[in-house]
């Protein structure tokens, strides 16, 4: 049920769990209200004590190795934790979780499309908020946040394809959208 409150699936009665397919205008109003929120939280953050620094230097190691190894579904969802890292870092529970909400949302729009190139470029995104932050200036972090979510924004290809879903469907190991469907019972006598 979690899944369907964070708008990732939506669950039909007798029909079962359809992965959503957000549409151009949804990615792009998650996009503004992870601008509002993020760059808020980044204002009114106090500086890194040295375990939040390793907390987020780790986390950019993960992401280096992730885009190293060419796991584009594990540095998608990277991505998206090193914005819940730094909520964490905050504290503020109420903040974590909507940060949670509209990520997991971000990943799923990630997932459909954003190139490789633009995964990159995000990366360099979070290690110029890093060190904004690292250099204790928060209003800097803040306006770096809202230019890397708008380089994000602007870095998704939001034209329709044939199957947005393919590379979703693969790494949840679904079968393609166009396979025949089988019977459990196609093989009984």
């Amino acid at each position: 049920m979690r899944l369907e409150t964070r708008g990732i699936v939506h669950v039909s009665p007798r029909r079962g769990w359809f992965v959503v397919e957000p549409s151009a205008e949804e990615a792009m109003t998650v996009y503004e209200a992870r601008r509002v929120i993020e760059s808020g939280l980044l204002r009114s953050m106090r500086p890194l004590t040295e375990d939040g620094r390793q907390v987020l230097v780790a986390h950019l190691d993960e992401e280096k190795a992730a885009m190293a190894a060419g796991d584009r579904q594990r540095l998608t969802c990277l991505m998206g934790d090193f914005h819940i890292r730094i909520a964490e870092l905050c504290g503020n529970a109420v903040l974590i979780e909507m940060l949670r909400d509209l990520t997991a949302r971000t990943i799923l729009i990630s997932m459909l499309y954003q190139s490789e190139f633009h995964a990159a470029q995000s990366h360099q995104g979070h290690c110029r908020i890093f060190e904004a932050m690292v250099e204790g200036d928060f209003v800097k972090a803040a306006e770096l946040s809202i230019e890397h979510l708008d380089e994000v924004e602007t870095g998704l290809d939001l034209t329709a394809r044939p199957d947005p879903l393919s590379e979703l469907r693969i790494s949840l190991s679904l079968p393609p959208k166009n396979a025949p469907s089988t019977s459990r019972l196609s093989g009984a006598k």
